[in-house]
């Protein structure tokens, strides 16, 4: 159970308006799990495996597309191990999108461990994102999760001392502090195994990268079913303008010269 690791609201938004600032991209993609019947990456990386319960593939409508997505019981969730993060203190950014059944108390989005204490990580806190690291806790000052409605969360760790949340492309809290990985292990959704902070749910796609994904490059993502920022339209050629053609000087003396014979 949670304690003595609050901060006030208040204090949540000034720590967020002093610190939030728009940064380069220095992101590389790791991890593409789009969960269309399968654990296994589309790209990089490992494949996720289940903890806790049984998880299964169902369809569903998430954001008005119908899709596969990765249903997990109470207490239960995935873990992608070795995540290839490149060291615990290493930067490193999560999207996924999914949902909670409840979202009372707290509910376990992000353990970066293998499920051992101490409980760092990210946490939902009756709506709010709570960041969770080793000093006072942060949570969201305004509720943006619901339950059993899919929302696009991101996160970002840039050691030495800056993380960053976003529901839906948008801020949503920020810590001076980062959460570091153990065992280079992301569990989602299922809390530490010594705990029972943690809520039934499902998955629509979780990507990972090395390094911090921008301010811009969140928002771009924005709400997505894939956790990816939709294609940009393609580009219309200009149509050149055709010149007039100019008529030849000579062409134009001879017409000249006819004139002059009629009268």
């Amino acid at each position: 159970m949670k304690q003595g690791r609050i901060v006030s609201f208040v204090g949540a938004v000034a720590i967020a308006t002093a610190l939030w600032a728009s940064s380069a991209s220095a992101a590389t993609l790791i991890g593409d799990y789009q969960l269309q019947g399968t654990r296994a990456s589309s790209g990089p990386g490992n494949p996720l495996v289940d903890v806790g319960g049984s998880n299964s593939f169902i369809s569903e409508s998430v954001m008005g597309t119908s899709r596969d997505v990765l249903a997990f019981p109470l207490h239960s969730g995935v873990k992608l191990a070795p995540a290839g993060i490149g060291g615990s203190t290493a930067p490193y950014s999560v999207v996924t999108t999914f949902k909670l059944a409840a979202t009372s108390g707290y509910r376990r989005i992000l353990d970066p461990s293998p499920g051992v204490y101490p409980a760092d990580g990210i946490y939902e806190l009756d709506g709010r994102i709570d960041i969770y690291p080793a000093g006072p806790a942060v949570p969201s000052p305004q509720v943006l999760l619901f339950p059993d409605t899919y929302a696009t969360f991101a996160m970002t760790s840039a050691p030495p001392t800056e993380t960053k949340a976003y529901v839906n492309g948008n801020p949503a809290v920020q810590a001076a502090e980062t959460i570091d990985v153990t065992a280079d292990t992301l569990r989602f959704f299922k809390d530490e195994d010594t705990d029972t902070e943690d809520s039934a749910g499902a998955v629509s796609c979780i990507r990972v990268f090395q390094g911090v994904l921008s301010d811009s490059e969140v928002k771009a993502i924005g709400a997505s079913a894939t956790c990816q920022a939709p294609p940009s339209p393609p580009v219309a050629a200009k149509k050149k303008c055709k010149k007039p053609k100019k008529k030849h000087r000579a062409a134009e003396a001879k017409k000249k010269c006819k004139k002059r014979k009629k009268h």
